[in-house]
């Protein structure tokens, strides 16, 4: 088993003699959905063959292997020897719009990755994107970084998986207006029938509105069972570059 440090300066180094070359990094967050097992983002890898998870900055990081991937709902099911509990996934067909919603991960700060954290809003309604109605808005501040990570209800079941954001910056040159927390995630559905494709024995159960847990308590439960990924590549070198 390759056993990674995550450094202040962000670089990863293996353990080995040779001497270190310039590396890219790429950083999402992934979740425990049955022993071992767990979902992340497809996008937040830049190199399916050097994955690694880990409880977050500081912590020792391992080798992880990719199962299995769906580039069109942006999820990838990883191995990895991890500890935690699965956390619930909910019926989408059981979750109203408007309920509180938290989403955890670990966004990057100036650039770096940062500890886990947890933001909440609300979800505030469906969201249609090229004729497709796969995703949900929400509120909870998202950065680089939270992509995979999950959107949990107030009963501390998954109903959702970070997917994108709206480019603030774009929309404000076209529309003259600064939108703020325009989030989006895939819907829980979509996350159980992948799983289910790939026979992941993950729980999965309709919403309970009689259940109500506190951010902090949303935390305490689900953060154990809440990674840092990371992946890696070696930069082209000079030499490459000049001959592209």
């Amino acid at each position: 088993m390759l056993v990674l440090g995550l450094l202040l300066n962000v670089a990863v180094q293996a353990q080995s003699a040779n001497p270190p070359t310039a590396t890219e990094v790429s950083t999402a967050t992934a979740f425990l959905v049955a022993p071992r097992t767990l979902v992340t983002a497809h996008h937040g890898l830049i190199n399916r063959d050097r994955v690694f998870v880990g409880s977050g900055r500081g912590a020792k990081f391992i080798r992880a292997k990719v199962l299995a991937a769906d580039e069109r709902l942006d999820l990838v099911l990883l191995e990895a020897d991890v500890a935690g509990e699965p956390l619930s996934i909910t019926l989408w067909d059981s979750v109203p719009i408007g309920i509180e919603v938290f989403a955890l991960g670990f966004p990057r700060s100036a650039g770096a990755p940062g500890d886990q954290r947890i933001t909440s809003g609300i979800l505030n309604g469906e969201h249609q994107q090229r004729g497709r109605s796969d995703w949900f808005q929400l509120s909870a501040e998202i950065h680089r970084g939270n992509s995979g990570g999950p959107v949990i209800a107030a009963d501390g079941t998954v109903v959702g998986v970070i997917s994108h954001k709206l480019d603030a910056l774009k929309a404000a040159e076209k529309t003259n207006d600064l939108p703020q927390n325009v989030n989006f995630a895939l819907k829980s559905q979509h996350l159980i029938d992948f799983l289910r494709s790939q026979s992941v024995p993950a729980t999965v159960g309709p919403l309970s509105r009689s259940r109500q847990y506190r951010p902090f308590e949303i935390f305490q439960k689900s953060a154990p069972s809440v990674f840092m990924v990371i992946s890696t590549r070696p930069k082209p070198s000079e030499a490459q570059n000049s001959s592209q």
